[in-house]
């Protein structure tokens, strides 16, 4: 029987190896796994203001601009003014931005298809709900801890 510490932390070192291979394979493939987040969130929510974007994965405004000048330098996305505030920038992907993220989104589910096709159809769903039930667990922890 593994302790609750030993379980975190060989959850931990797989949840770092997935993410190094993940972030490996889709830089190979052109767009790093942060760079991918920040153009799903423009892919999906159309130009938005920095903040926007930010708030949208979880991080302060000023954390993701290095990522959108990077990707305004590479043609992945494109700023221009928010007509309804001239001192605001909005921010959208680009036709080459949108075929970058299908690519590495492409490249995600093949590897995340290598790393756990491995498992069974009762595996995957027990697995999956054995995460979700420890996310919920940790978000009314969260929710706990700000009410009081």
């Amino acid at each position: 029987m593994h302790s609750c510490v030993e379980l975190g932390e060989l959850y931990l070192e797989l949840h770092h190896r997935i993410h190094r291979l993940v972030d490996e394979a889709m830089n190979d493939a052109g767009l790093s796994l942060s760079r991918a987040k920040v153009l799903r969130v423009l892919a999906q929510q159309g130009p938005v203001n920095q903040a926007t974007v930010a708030y949208a994965l979880g991080f302060a405004p000023r954390s993701v601009t290095d990522t959108l000048d990077a990707l305004e330098r590479e043609g992945l996305a494109t700023r221009g003014p928010d007509p309804r505030d001239r001192r605001a920038w909005l921010v959208e992907i680009t036709p080459a931005g949108t075929v970058a993220l299908d690519r590495a989104i492409a490249v995600k589910k093949a590897l995340m298809n290598t790393i756990f096709d491995g498992l069974s159809d009762t595996e995957r769903e027990h697995f999956a709900d054995t995460l979700a039930g420890l996310r919920t667990r940790l978000d009314s922890k969260q929710e706990t801890a700000h009410v009081s």
